[in-house]
């Protein structure tokens, strides 16, 4: 700017002037030396500092960055605010949700000796909360992207809990079973609408870091309800260890009714049902993460059966297993759920690549599978306990695949969310039905029930962590296709809703709202 001022003012100085013109125009000529020589001097100034302070900040796609020093990550940029806290009531919300999951799996054989069960009735009983949930999620992740998200959560917490008090007062199997499958329909709007809720409040380069400590959130929760539940299991019974896990769900539900905000300009759906339900899962990649959501459901569902393999196989009581087992695999899964977040995060920044979470997810299953099949045949209750933390740990890579979930389903979160938390229903559902069964197969003189349960769960947990693992990597292959085509669609979306507002009577509020939709953000940043 300097050099096109002198040279244009002293051009002027050649220019044909009248000696009147001159001294009229003498004392704004001097006024025009006098500006010209301090920017010469600002310039001057400036170019020594910057040599002088090489950490001199520069102002870099809306925040600081100062060189030599590191780049802060965006979730801790500008401090707490308020989707902190919307991301600690959804901990919460999950924390209650494997408290009461972990209870039960605690107290499924002290309930089997009561009610005189087979493996398969138990099995049953641990998948009745998930048989209603694949006809209800769909239409409530829908519901997700059209009510408020909030409202949404506290209704669902607040019936789990009133199940959940259901299931310590039933007198009978078949009670059990009712208020499981209650509880499960209740459930529908909790883990799907919860990520849709996180998604609104952060951006793609942050959401895997919120997705480590959501899943902090689980890891208290087994941490809790190993601990505290066995201990109420073996000193007061298994009844009471219910009635205690629904209060805290209680206090969460009022949480979300009053104190958690509801996503700013998030976009809505623009057409129906079922033709979004047909684009997303015309996607390759995503038909492959709803093969991959489905196997998660299945070894969650035979998972259960972990804390019986150690009372059978190892002869430990239910009080010793809750107060090793919960410390131990909630203190790894906590502390693997804060790294492992940052570190996805941290690799997916450095490549660049979106392919790089479904990687390291895949990564996470090889490494899990080897150690969950050393847990199952560990000859002795440490060594099973170290080999599942082993496993626990590893599964924190997989962190990454939320966030090619929201990179596939702009505008769509809920009903995206809805379809893969069906599919993982059904094989929640189906999970421990099936390793009870095939847990009863083995069952012979040959093979006593610690036998036969180590067998069912050794076939069962490799068969599925190999084809999970597969179904990832090859989800990787045609997603920036995929993501391409989703981030098209959404533009165009943005283009057709902006044209109807563009008009003479447009308020710039109503254009900011539309261009600052998070929904429409989340491809291009990712791109």
């Amino acid at each position: 700017r300097t050099s096109n001022f002198a040279g244009y003012y002293g051009n002027s100085q050649s220019h044909d002037l009248s000696p009147s013109l001159m001294v009229k125009n003498r004392k704004l000529w001097r006024e025009i030396e006098l500006q010209y020589a301090k920017l010469q001097e600002d310039e001057t100034a400036a170019a020594s500092l910057a040599q002088c302070s090489p950490e001199i900040p520069e102002i870099k796609r809306g925040h600081v960055v100062l060189e030599g020093r590191k780049e802060v990550p965006a979730f801790y940029r500008d401090g707490l605010q308020k989707k902190h806290w919307v991301l600690a009531c959804c901990a919460m919300m999950v924390m209650c949700e494997w408290i009461d999951r972990s209870v039960l799996s605690i107290a499924m054989q002290s309930i089997k000796e009561e009610f005189s069960l087979s493996d398969t009735e138990v099995g049953i009983m641990a998948s009745a909360s998930l048989w209603l949930v694949p006809l209800a999620t769909g239409p409530l992740g829908r519901l997700a992207d059209l009510l408020p998200r909030a409202k949404l959560l506290s209704v669902g917490v607040f019936g789990w809990a009133a199940c959940t008090f259901a299931t310590g007062s039933a007198r009978s199997f078949m009670l059990i079973v009712v208020a499981r499958l209650l509880a499960g329909l209740a459930n529908c709007a909790g883990f799907p609408v919860a990520i849709s809720l996180m998604s609104d409040h952060f951006g793609p380069d942050e959401l895997t870091t919120a997705m480590g400590y959501f899943s902090i959130g689980m890891a208290t929760g087994g941490l809790l309800g190993f601990a505290v539940g066995g201990t109420l299991v073996t000193q007061a019974g298994w009844r009471w260890a219910f009635w205690a896990v629904a209060s805290p769900q209680v206090i969460v539900s009022l949480l979300f009714l009053f104190t958690v905000p509801e996503g700013k300009g998030r976009a809505k759906p623009e057409q129906s049902w079922y033709a979004d339900i047909g684009e997303l899962v015309a996607a390759r990649s995503v038909r492959l993460l709803i093969v991959g959501s489905l196997v998660t459901g299945l070894l969650s569902g035979q998972g259960r059966f972990l804390s019986a393999l150690a009372e059978r196989k190892h002869g430990v009581e239910p009080a010793r297993i809750g107060l090793v087992m919960g410390p131990i695999l909630g203190v790894t899964g906590v502390l693997a759920s804060w790294f492992g977040g940052h570190f996805v995060d941290h690799c997916f920044k450095k490549s660049k690549d979106e392919r790089v979470n479904l990687w390291l997810a895949s990564l996470a299953d090889v490494l899990s599978g080897v150690s969950a099949a050393a847990a199952v045949l560990s000859s002795s209750f440490p060594m099973l306990v170290m080999f599942a933390a082993l496993g626990v740990a590893a599964s924190s890579l997989r962190n990454g695949v939320q966030a090619v979930i929201q990179i596939l389903s702009t505008g769509r979160r809920g009903t995206m969310q809805g379809i893969l938390e069906t599919a993982w229903s059904l094989g929640m559902g189906v999970g421990p039905l099936l390793a009870g069964s095939i847990s009863d197969g083995f069952e012979s003189l040959n093979c006593d029930a610690a036998c036969a349960l180590t067998r069912s769960m050794l076939l069962f947990g490799c068969a599925g962590v190999t084809v999970r693992c597969v179904a990832y990597f090859c989800a990787s292959i045609p997603l920036r296709a995929d993501a391409e085509a989703m981030k098209q669609r959404g533009e165009a979306s943005a283009q057709d809703g902006n044209s109807g507002v563009d008009g003479p009577d447009a308020s710039p509020e109503g254009k900011a709202h539309k261009t600052s939709s998070p929904e429409a953000s989340v491809l291009g940043n990712r791109q």
